[in-house]
């Protein structure tokens, strides 16, 4: 099936998409806001650039897009043009990202990886990540937390 744009617009579209404060993001930001989380966006320092790092209990939160990172939902469907270069580029995200939640647990971090697709689950997931980290940390120091 050939594209349905012209190359320039295809380029405009494909230059709108974004890496940094998507909308799955910032609906993982206000649900940990709401939470009373204290969390940064600022993960340049560690392995994969994490969406949100929550440094207190290592913690890097990683809220991917299904097709860029190949989830295998419905979403991550392969374009019918150029497909060499698309399965190229999504095989070198998915070892990419796999490299660097192994250096993120070799560095002494906990991750979570939030899907697009499925966001609700995921921050449901994460708060739950979240609890037993800091009930471990806790039990750590000797101090339980009310």
């Amino acid at each position: 099936m050939a594209d349905t744009f012209d190359p320039k617009t295809r380029s405009w579209i494909m230059g709108q998409v974004r890496s940094r404060d998507t909308k799955p993001e910032l609906q993982v930001r206000a649900a940990l806001r709401a939470a009373r989380v204290r969390f940064s966006t600022d993960g340049r320092s560690l392995p994969g650039n994490p969406d949100i790092v929550i440094r207190r209990l290592k913690l890097a939160v990683f809220v991917n897009g299904c097709f860029w990172h190949w989830h295998g939902c419905k979403r991550s469907r392969m374009p019918a043009t150029n497909r060499g270069y698309w399965e190229n580029k999504i095989a070198r995200n998915v070892r990419r990202d796999r490299k660097n939640r192994r250096l993120l647990s070799a560095q002494g971090w906990h991750y979570c990886t939030i899907w697009e697709c499925n966001l609700k689950h995921g921050v449901s997931r994460l708060m739950g990540k979240m609890a037993s980290l800091a009930e471990s940390a806790s039990r750590q120091r000797g101090t339980t937390r009310k």
